[in-house]
């Protein structure tokens, strides 16, 4: 997925930073500034709700995307105070769409 998230980017004006892990995640977010996060629900050392509550804390004004493969997380989401997500598999068109709804 991060492969198809370089190729989605590349010339779209937006600069990508990727992780492969929670970890890795959790340490960038740490220590540079981000516009948006755009995380994944599932990682093998963690979930994507807690880096979006990391995000959070750190950015007053911080927007995120959280892509999912899992059904039936509606009210899961709601709780964690995720507004936006993308279901998988999506659509090239309709996931640029939602990045550039969360970011205006």
């Amino acid at each position: 997925i991060l492969r198809l998230y370089t190729r989605m980017f590349s010339g779209s004006g937006y600069s990508l930073t990727k992780a492969e892990t929670f970890s890795e995640a959790a340490d960038l977010i740490g220590r540079n500034d981000y516009d948006l996060l755009i995380t994944d629900l599932m990682f093998p050392d963690g979930i994507g709700t807690e880096l979006i509550k990391a995000f959070n804390k750190k950015k007053e004004d911080a927007r995120s995307l959280l892509v999912t493969g899992s059904v039936n997380v509606h009210e899961l989401l709601a709780e964690e105070g995720v507004s936006e997500y993308v279901e998988k598999p999506f659509k090239v068109e309709k996931f640029l769409e939602t990045v550039n709804k969360v970011l205006s």
